[in-house]
């Protein structure tokens, strides 16, 4: 009975172990040609993250594909928009010139001067006025000389300081704008339709500028005759005329070129083609100056092709 009792005891507090159960996870393992078993974990981590870079990339392209046509837009209108302020500063620094122009011509800086010199007689006047040399005995005058020259200082420094600055002031002259030749002419000719009876003027135009870019500007073309009467001379694009040069800058022809271009003008019934002997030809850049001028004899250059 004891044994049987024992040997229960003894089963009772030593309890059968429980079999192992290994955690199974995914796991993996690189084997080479020898056999010999590595971990290959740190591929897990190279996986993810090359995942997420994807991923951010992904995200970042739709984010650009979205905003990338609106700023476009906006850089298209910011670009119109410095264009049209270019224009308009081009304008009122012209609309300057012209009002400048117009002030030296009508005369009014020789008006402002003769007042100044009204100004300056009427001061030095009243100085002599308010002087008068009073007779007075010499010994009088001896003590009285350096009071008498301070007041006289007193009263004459600010009426000759005036002076001084009405006659020291400087007239302003306008400094002459210098406008760089950027093209030049080439192949000059001028033919008789007969057909039609019209002028046909063609030249080449070459971009001379020594500045990398397109040059653009306006073209016309002045016929005239001997005498030089602006009321006989042939504006072609037609505009009015003022000694002798085109005075509607925008009504010429436009032109824009890299090297050279031909450039053809037709005069529909100009009369008697004979009549002008020669032809001036006057080009503007976009800032209305006149940038070239050429005057050509054209008594030879008329063909006729009947």
């Amino acid at each position: 009975m004891d044994k049987r009792s024992r040997k229960q005891e003894i089963g009772i507090s030593q309890p059968r172990p429980k079999p192992y159960e290994p955690v199974r996870r995914p796991r993996i393992i690189i084997v080479d040609d020898f056999g010999e078993m590595k971990s290959g974990e740190y591929l897990k981590i190279l996986v993810r993250l090359l995942s997420i870079i994807i991923g951010v990339s992904i995200v970042a392209g739709a984010l650009f594909y979205y905003i990338y046509p609106e700023l476009s837009r906006e850089a298209v209108l910011t670009k119109e928009s410095l264009v049209l302020a270019q224009k308009k500063i081009n304008e009122l620094t012209r609309e300057k010139e012209l009002l400048m122009a117009r002030l030296v011509m009508s005369g009014k800086d020789p008006v402002l001067k003769k007042e100044n010199e009204q100004e300056n007689t009427f001061a030095v006047e009243r100085i002599e006025e308010k002087s008068p040399v009073s007779p007075e005995p010499e010994e009088k005058e001896k003590i009285n000389t350096p009071l008498q020259e301070s007041q006289e200082k007193i009263r004459m420094n600010p009426l000759s300081n005036k002076i001084g600055d009405l006659s020291e002031t400087p007239i302003e002259t306008e400094i002459p704008k210098i406008i760089e030749k950027t093209v030049d002419l080439e192949k000059f000719s001028v033919i008789k339709d007969g057909a039609t009876g019209d002028l046909l003027v063609r030249f080449d135009i070459r971009n001379i500028s020594k500045e990398a870019g397109d040059v653009s500007g306006r073209i016309f073309i002045v016929l005239k005759s001997d005498n030089d009467f602006e009321d006989q001379m042939l504006v072609v694009p037609t505009a009015a005329i003022k000694n002798g040069i085109p005075s509607e800058y925008r009504k010429g022809q436009y032109f824009s070129i890299a090297n050279f271009k031909t450039v053809k003008f037709r005069i529909k019934h100009p009369g008697d083609p004979e009549f002008y002997k020669k032809a001036s030809v006057f080009v503007f850049n976009e800032q209305a100056d006149l940038i070239f001028e050429k005057v050509i004899d054209i008594t030879d250059a008329v063909e006729s092709t009947q």
